[in-house]
């Protein structure tokens, strides 16, 4: 059995984030570098520049709307994305465990060279999926890269001769098997291509802007306490920025999908609980 280059060395394919870094991206910290601050001036300005005591009450209108409509697209965005990225992990699962019941499978089967090149394909299509089509999947790109592999694969299993009446179930087995394969397989190349759309996002953003600008516009009784008001508006709601981008991006950053399960797959072994459906 082959073994791909990176897990032959020991080493993790994709860790989490770097020993010693920071979970928080790059972009995070440049929002709040800059967020912050500017949130701050604005309400320094207001503060000193404009008297909103006769408006509190369009104030109180304002912020309570921005609140509202912020609150309805973050949760909503949240939940979605968190949800195509537990799918997306329960495909991967799926598919490692796919390829090891495959392979059992094809050994009931009494043809011992059909056998021999069916899992040979297998071997050879996980490991090209682990070395190379997880790449292209971190990097954003298409998920093409074991295709051929695929391809070749499915022709080696159905290429086997089903000679007697005891390979009938097993070859039913073999063909339910690897239509489960396809189908996760199916499902992790759609997941990969899904990403927040452009326009929710920009609401998002528009959303969490008016939302800080509101805050900013309230009038309390010490500049301290309402800097620090505005302050932690900002953090909190570049925080949930934080974490929508984090899931939007299932195969990098400080939530990742691990190939753990195709990584560990060791064929010939009963399948265990990492290699469920999750």
């Amino acid at each position: 059995q082959s073994m791909p280059p990176r897990q032959a060395r020991g080493q993790p394919l994709h860790p989490i984030y770097p020993p010693g870094c920071s979970p928080m991206s790059k972009a995070f910290w440049l929002r709040v570098l800059f967020g912050v601050p500017a949130a701050l001036v604005v309400q320094y300005l207001i503060r000193a520049q404009a008297n909103l005591h006769e408006d509190v009450g369009s104030v109180a209108a304002f912020v309570g709307a921005m609140g509202t409509l912020y609150s309805v697209l973050a949760g909503f965005t949240v939940i979605s994305v968190w949800q195509q990225f537990v799918d997306t992990d329960r495909a991967v699962k799926r598919e490692a465990r796919g390829l090891r019941e495959l392979w059992r499978y094809v050994g009931y089967v009494e043809d011992a060279t059909g056998v021999a090149q069916a899992r040979k394909a297998i071997e050879q299509y996980r490991d090209k999926v682990v070395s190379k089509e997880w790449l292209a999947m971190v990097a954003r790109s298409t998920t093409t890269a074991a295709e051929d592999e695929y391809f070749a694969m499915a022709d080696a299993v159905n290429g086997m001769k089903v000679r007697t009446a005891k390979d009938v179930p097993a070859w039913a087995e073999v063909v339910r098997t690897l239509g489960e394969v396809s189908d996760a397989r199916g499902d992790r190349s759609v997941f990969v291509a899904i990403r927040v759309p452009r326009l929710l996002r920009l609401l998002l953003y528009i959303a969490t802007t008016g939302l800080v600008f509101g805050m900013a516009l309230l009038r309390f009784e010490t500049a301290v306490g309402g800097a620090l008001v505005v302050f932690f508006t900002v953090v909190v709601s570049l925080l949930v920025l934080e974490v929508i981008d984090d899931l939007d991006e299932p195969f990098s950053g400080a939530w990742v999908i691990s190939a753990a399960p195709l990584e560990k797959l060791s064929f010939g072994e009963r399948p265990t609980d990492d290699d469920g459906p999750g």
